[in-house]
């Protein structure tokens, strides 16, 4: 029912050729031993980057371009795939499914609340979904479960762009496959684009509380579904994100963002960094008993420290 002729794909790809893939595909090994094996396929306009992972034979997203299949092909991967790792249920993360599934069958990993959001998209993605999911290629994953492979990766449910948002954590490297739950702070349009969607079950509150859960997370590389990878310094961006979006909340009070973060960072235990936001709001406000109180629970030793 889904599967079309490699002829097909070539015309169809030809007829949208200004939205095509054309030769990004990066090896990530050059900035760290460790990432040997992962390639980026970098986003365009309103395309997600798409990760693939080649000992494991895993997509992470497949972008919504037409010619990523032209552009596997090219490349060496066609044909491999046996998985599909989804972020999240936007088009521009899933639509390239059904050009994956042209030339291969793979399984596809999602979130039991991002495969509801599937049936949002237009016509006629719902019913190629459901075609898939008749023919057990859905697999629900939820927040902690491994997903074997080489790497071995962990699923963490991040709800608030997206009800049903996932990233994929790889501990051996520290690399984050963030999708849009964390986005570069360089990243043209990133505020919009990472920002809650009502019509998928995204929030405020959501999105608050997974950017305090990633906190504790050693992330080395964050690889988003937007922007260019941050490598080496990839958990800063999660603390970035987190005292961005305590910045939007309390505009009037400016100190109160630095205060809020400084928190954040003492429960997750990250207290050299909670200091130094401590110390950024008592440059704000030296005044704050707040501020004082809180400097003063930072110099305890009672918790671990960790850099």
């Amino acid at each position: 029912m889904y599967r079309h002729s490699r002829a097909g794909v070539v015309t169809r790809a030809a007829k949208y050729r200004a939205f095509k893939y054309e030769g990004t595909m990066k090896a990530l090994v050059d900035v760290d031993p460790l990432l040997d094996g992962v390639y980026r396929i970098e986003d365009g306009g309103s395309c997600s980057s798409v990760y693939v992972i080649a000992a494991a034979g895993t997509l992470i997203d497949t972008g919504n371009m037409y010619g990523l299949v032209d552009e596997l092909h090219d490349l060496g991967f066609l044909g491999f795939h046996k998985k599909i790792l989804l972020t999240h249920g936007h088009f521009d993360h899933v639509g390239g499914v059904e050009e994956i599934f042209q030339v291969a069958s793979p399984e596809i990993y999602l979130h039991p609340i991002a495969r509801e959001h599937l049936r949002l998209l237009r016509d006629p993605f719902p019913a190629f979904f459901d075609a898939l999911e008749r023919d057990g290629k859905l697999i629900s994953v939820n927040d902690g479960d491994p997903i074997d492979g080489l790497p071995a990766l962990t699923v963490i449910h991040a709800p608030g762009h997206t009800a049903g948002d996932l990233c994929f954590f790889d501990s051996r490297s520290g690399a984050l496959f963030s999708g849009d739950a964390v986005l570069p702070s360089n990243c043209r349009a990133g505020t919009m684009l990472s920002q809650p969607d009502s019509g998928y079950g995204g929030s405020l509150e959501d999105r608050l509380n997974s950017l305090r859960r990633l906190l504790a997370l050693r992330v080395t590389h964050l690889l988003p579904g937007h922007g260019q990878p941050v490598f080496h310094k990839g958990g800063d961006q999660i603390k970035i994100s987190l005292y961005g979006f305590y910045q939007r909340l309390y505009k009037s009070c400016p100190e109160r963002a630095w205060i809020e973060v400084a928190k954040d960072l003492f429960e997750a235990g990250v207290i050299e960094d909670a200091r130094q936001c401590a110390a950024k709001a008592f440059q704000i406000s030296p005044s704050s008993i707040e501020v004082r109180e809180l400097l003063d629970k930072l110099t305890l030793p009672h918790r671990r420290l960790r850099s």
